[in-house]
């Protein structure tokens, strides 16, 4: 009996050996892959650097038609949009056509979405009677 004990002790050890190192070769390989992964894709990176918005007749238009690169509360429905072209044009359009290129019906970019110009206060018909 003690022959046979020690063959199968053995052999007992030799498959727990290569079940072990099996399994720590694919979780190698697995993170392996991951980070080369994660290394290769490229960085999102904010709108404003990507597309060098720090200055200039984008930050006018901007500013002009009160708009946001992350868009605004639930409750706001914005009503024009910066998109940039194909060709690179950066174009102040209505929220529908930002939402068909933000959605892929229009191809392009969408930049930011915007409230529209402000609006001046109407004089009340008091002021305008002196």
């Amino acid at each position: 009996m003690s022959d046979r004990a020690a063959p199968a002790a053995w052999l007992r050890a030799a498959v727990h050996s290569v079940r072990t190192a099996t399994t720590v070769a694919g979780l190698t390989l697995l993170v392996g892959f991951g980070a080369i992964g994660v290394i290769a894709e490229p960085q999102p990176t904010a709108p404003s650097e990507r597309l060098g918005m720090s200055s200039g007749p984008l930050e006018d238009m901007m500013q002009m038609n009160r708009c946001s690169f992350t868009g605004f509360d639930r409750t706001v429905i914005p009503s024009k949009a910066i998109v940039r072209t194909p060709e690179g044009d950066t174009e102040l359009v209505t929220f529908d056509r930002g939402w068909d290129v933000f959605s892929g019906k229009i191809a392009g970019e969408l930049v930011a979405v915007c409230l529209g110009p402000e609006t001046a206060p109407k004089p009340s018909p008091r002021s305008s009677r002196h």
